[in-house]
């Protein structure tokens, strides 16, 4: 597949994201969402396919280092506030039971989500970049 210039790639990728809304909401309102789910995947491979073959750089050193300082931020953030919900809702068992599931789902999803950025943290500094 020959290499596409920068402004070709934005045009593919705008069509491929109406088609992608188009076809997702449909299938929703039909009460298909497994189709709508592998619409979502095929879409995801057409835009990885898309931006492997553009021959323009679409995005540099700083892009990457300022992203990734508010991915930490965002998580830190939001694992804080997961936290804080659970523990909460946790210790309010007593008066509302109902609480307590909704406090154990936010503490178990909080923990995964940590886990899982310290080992994709300890896989990619081990990276060779």
């Amino acid at each position: 597949m020959k290499k596409m210039n920068y402004k070709k790639y934005r045009m593919y990728k705008l069509v491929l994201t109406i088609i992608l809304v188009a076809m997702i909401s449909t299938f929703v309102s039909l009460g298909n969402f497994i189709a709508s789910l592998v619409v979502f995947a095929v879409a995801i491979i057409l835009m990885i396919i898309l931006k492997k073959n553009v021959k323009a750089v679409l995005s540099d050193e700083r892009a990457d280092k300022v992203g990734g300082k508010a991915a930490r931020i965002v998580l830190s953030v939001s694992a804080l506030i997961m936290a804080a919900a659970g523990i909460t809702l946790v210790s309010l068992r007593n008066t509302h039971p109902q609480y307590l599931i909704i406090g154990n789902i936010l503490l178990f999803l909080e923990c995964g989500m940590m886990l899982f950025y310290v080992i994709l943290f300890k896989y990619y500094y081990n990276k060779k970049i």
